[in-house]
């Protein structure tokens, strides 16, 4: 019982680190996906777009529309809520994995000091990656909203909100910022004399 007890307080600080880690990947993930992620893909809300145009020497139509459109951003949900999941879990996963094969966090001059940076470095780098290939797969939807008159004379302008940062190539500016994420996380504690040590 005491062993166990013991174990589960070695353990505590490398979890506490790489969730941390984690939590700080996930919401800058999540950022990136939205703001910093090339999408095209748009869905329409209210009155639908036209059909493609006739062909020649047919019957032609026009397409009235009494009312007024704005372009809206992506939303936050449930994007934000499967970037958070997905780093906290991968972060728990981490360190039980390296709790399990003996490596905990401790202030012991003779610890291995390059573990820690190169296991936060490719945790970070990892997930970067991972956000770069989750926006080429399911990239951001942006919103054609299209709305009858008339107008909500309380917002009769409804503002786009659309903020848009050009980082490409996404693969390799999402991968070395989780990299330098991991690094500072790995620097922060290394200041404070922090290294893993393996127990045998």
């Amino acid at each position: 019982m005491r062993l166990t007890t013991l174990r589960n307080r070695v353990a505590e600080p490398l979890f506490a680190v790489f969730f941390t880690t984690g939590l700080l990947l996930s919401c800058l993930g999540v950022l990136a996906w939205r703001f910093a992620t090339t999408s095209t893909r748009t869905e329409h809300i209210g009155i639908q777009p036209p059909p493609p145009p006739m062909e020649d020497g047919k019957t032609g139509y026009m397409w009235v529309v009494d009312g007024y459109s704005y372009v809206d951003a992506p939303h936050w949900f449930p994007a934000t809520a499967w970037f958070l999941i997905v780093g906290t879990a991968v972060a728990i996963a981490v360190s039980a994995t390296l709790n399990a094969t003996g490596w905990h966090l401790s202030r012991d001059t003779g610890g291995r000091k390059f573990v820690l940076p190169l296991a936060l470095s490719i945790f970070g780098a990892a997930y970067g990656l991972t956000v770069a290939v989750v926006g080429r797969i399911w990239p951001p939807t942006f919103y054609s909203v299209v709305l009858p008159e008339p107008r909500d004379p309380q917002n009769p302008y409804p503002a786009s909100a659309i903020v848009h940062f050009d980082l490409e190539p996404n693969l390799i500016t999402f991968t070395a910022t989780g990299l330098a994420v991991g690094l500072l996380a790995a620097a922060l504690l290394h200041v404070q004399s922090y290294s893993l040590t393996r127990s045998n």
